[in-house]
């Protein structure tokens, strides 16, 4: 497989995620293949509450079943330059690490993973994920969007269904807020101006920002942090913002009346990749074999509100909870799946440009 396509995905919409999980109704068996004996896993994650449902779903089950230590790191967000510079120097403080998809695309690009599959190929459970949720270098453990959210209290009678909505300031009045980054508030430009979903890349960066100057002066919050978007629908303190999915539900869980919209959400994915030239690469690839596994999933989504990404999981996950994640088969004839190759290659140069429009 070449580069250019190692972690793009396209979406896989209704069909591609319950056809995946008919063909696997039977428990795929964990086989371990490396020696683990007295050994320590160090794998790199985002830390708070999303760390600790990794520790609960896999990290503390893994090592019991393997008879090894294994320590989740918290890291910076997009830790690329730190496996960088491991990688370079032959000093692994860090077996593997929870990417997003764009991260894998900078550092595949310069041979800084390992692949995925080893000799004999992927596991069971690993190809159960569907291929558009996996790559050479990453096998999905979390699903996430970025959504529409508002208040139904405030903006019920004539709520926002769409970007474009959220953008008609004038038809559909309410305090808005927008994230203080290029990641996931360009495509809503985009959208909101009238782009299809299907001809968004390569992004269109001086319309994305003729669409945002539209709005510029109706944001008064730009948000830096998810925990301040929850916090800001749950107090009323706007009425209506775009998030990510987990967010929005933090608010709806603590009793805010808030509503999510799917359509038009930008749906990303995140796993775990391995280090290159590591010295527990073997073992690795059983980690990741053994959370790709759909009961290890469905583990997980109980203390987080990603989905998961081995569509098996859905046999058991409680339909009430079910109906909250973004992998929900159901959700993804309106959704899209962002383009890691474009934010791999061009994140810098849009986060620049961003920047200094807020600054203009």
């Amino acid at each position: 497989m070449q580069a250019a396509t190692r972690t793009r995905v396209t979406p896989f919409g209704r069909r591609g995620f319950l056809t995946a999980s008919a063909a696997t109704v039977l428990a795929a068996p964990f086989v371990k293949t490396a020696s683990s004996k007295g050994r320590t896993l160090t794998i790199r994650d985002p830390g708070g509450p999303v760390g600790e449902a990794y520790k609960k779903a896999f990290f503390e089950p893994f090592s019991k079943a393997m008879g090894i230590n294994v320590v989740g790191v918290q890291s910076s967000h997009g830790p690329t330059g730190e496996i960088k510079a491991m990688v370079e120097a032959g000093n692994h403080a860090w077996d593997g690490a929870l990417l997003d998809m764009s991260d894998v695309v900078v550092l595949t690009d310069n041979d800084y993973l390992e692949t995925v599959a080893g000799p004999a190929g992927l596991g069971p459970n690993a190809s159960e994920i569907p291929p558009d949720l996996r790559g050479d270098y990453l096998i999905g453990a979390m699903g996430y969007a970025t959504v529409l959210a508002y208040r139904s209290d405030t903006m019920g009678k004539k709520p926002p269904t769409s970007f474009a909505d959220f953008w008609n300031v004038d038809g559909i009045p309410g305090a808005r807020s927008l994230r203080k980054h290029a990641s996931g508030t360009l495509e809503p430009a985009l959208l909101a101006d009238g782009i299809a979903r299907e001809d968004l890349y390569p992004l269109d960066l001086d319309r994305a920002f003729k669409s945002l100057d539209r709005i510029r002066k109706n944001i008064p919050i730009w948000w830096t942090g998810g925990a301040q978007t929850s916090q800001m629908l749950r107090t009323g303190e706007v009425d209506c913002l775009i998030t990510w999915n987990g967010r929005a539900q933090v608010a709806i869980d603590d009793g805010a009346p808030v509503t999510i919209v799917w359509k038009d959400a930008m749906f990303s994915f995140a796993g775990f990749a391995i280090l290159k030239g590591g010295p527990n690469v073997e073992l690795m690839r059983d980690f990741i074999e053994f959370s790709s596994a759909g009961e290890r999933q469905a583990e997980f989504v109980k203390h987080s509100t990603s989905g998961p990404c081995n569509p098996r999981a859905f046999d058991f996950i409680e339909p009430k909870l079910a109906d909250i994640l973004p992998t929900n088969p159901r959700y993804f004839p309106d959704m899209f799946v962002m383009d890691a190759r474009w934010w791999g290659s061009n994140s810098a140069k849009a986060q620049e440009r961003f920047e200094s429009w807020l600054l203009g």
